[in-house]
């Protein structure tokens, strides 16, 4: 187990935290959430011995392990490029002797798709005996792994208030009267002799916000890139085989994936600024700490426009999203329905599995 008691970690000039206390028993799992610079990452450093605190204790009863993201860091004698997210974090978790344990999680689910997230949640609720200490800004992940959820900062959020260029009231993505705005056919993407995605059709309609689902990750950021590509007439003959058709009223605006919190923000604040009424969003959250997630959440669920996005976020997915695509190299499947009823739906699932050969 884990005593905290009266923790303090300055930096330099700046107070991280302070006066922190936490008691975490044999067997419990805590998540630790907080905006960026809130001491996450540094609480687990000092539990495992990496870092001094300015005042006050942590003592540990047992042998800590601490995996940062999807690996661990001592897999000197594995080729690492060769395994996947998952792989490297079974590699890491294989062998724990749960009661003499104290796992600590760094952003475990930050590669991992939605089965590897799954699995990580059965993982530790099945390890009764098992010790976790969990830095996440997954929700769906710690809601459903951990007993309690310890707050780290002050919860600062500048809003975000996207807007769209006209006044577009909520509509019924189900409703065939409203405007279609764009129309997909037969869309065929190689790459070096692969197979991007292929038999790609959709038809889409004002106000739909469309969430890009499933184990084709790259597939899902190469579709999103395309579409802005064909918008802005900045693709060549060879980049795709197909037809895309915007309606003339289309302002698209394109988030691509990024890479850190700074590059986030910045092209947030070029959304804000696009007045588009079509937002093209690649894993818009992955770089955003809780709180911006949750603000930038609201945002697109406010939006008045149409969207298309990729999220290995389940929560953002399920409360923004009134339809579903999951974007298999063989083809679609497409619902208009909440990621939930997706997910529930056994012919979906089928489907969906036929399209992956699995």
């Amino acid at each position: 187990m884990v005593e905290i008691k009266n923790l303090t970690l300055q930096l330099g000039q700046k107070e991280i935290f302070k006066g922190l206390n936490l008691d975490v028993k044999r067997g419990e799992k805590v998540g630790i959430i907080g905006s960026e610079g809130s001491g996450k990452s540094s609480l687990l450093d000092i539990i495992a011995g990496r870092l001094p605190p300015t005042s006050g204790s942590a003592r540990v009863f047992g042998e800590v392990l601490l995996v940062t993201g999807s690996a661990y860091s001592d897999f000197s004698e594995l080729h690492m490029a060769e395994m996947s997210a998952i792989d490297k974090l079974k590699r890491a978790l294989h062998g724990l002797k749960d009661s003499e344990v104290i796992l600590l999680l760094d952003e475990p689910t930050k590669n991992l798709d939605a089965g590897g997230v799954e699995w990580l949640i059965d993982f530790l609720k099945t390890r009764q005996d098992l010790t976790a200490i969990i830095v996440s800004n997954d929700r769906y992940f710690l809601w459903s792994s951990c007993k309690e959820i310890i707050p780290l900062g002050e919860k600062k959020v500048t809003p975000i208030n996207l807007q769209c260029d006209e006044d577009f009231t909520a509509v019924d993505p189900k409703d065939l009267s409203t405007p279609i705005i764009l129309e997909v056919d037969d869309l065929l993407k190689v790459r070096d002799g692969e197979t991007i995605f292929q038999n790609v059709s959709f038809t889409i309609r004002r106000g739909q916000k469309i969430a890009l689902v499933g184990q084709n990750q790259f597939g899902q950021s190469r579709l999103l890139k395309t579409l802005n590509s064909f918008w802005r007439n900045e693709h060549s003959a060879e980049s795709f085989k197909g037809t895309i058709n915007f309606s003339d009223d289309v302002k698209i605006a394109y988030m691509p994936q990024v890479y850190s919190s700074t590059a986030a923000r910045a092209e947030i604040d070029a959304l804000k600024k696009s007045g588009a009424n079509f937002l093209l969003l690649d894993n818009p959250t992955t770089c955003l700490d809780l709180p911006q997630t949750e603000e930038f959440e609201r945002a697109l669920k406010e939006f008045g426009g149409t969207i298309i996005f990729s999220s290995k976020d389940r929560v953002l997915v399920e409360t923004v999203a009134n339809r579903i695509i999951d974007v298999t190299p063989n083809g679609t499947v497409d619902r208009i329905c909440t990621y939930e009823e997706f997910l529930g739906n056994e012919t979906v699932q089928q489907q969906i599995r036929e399209k992956y050969n699995l």
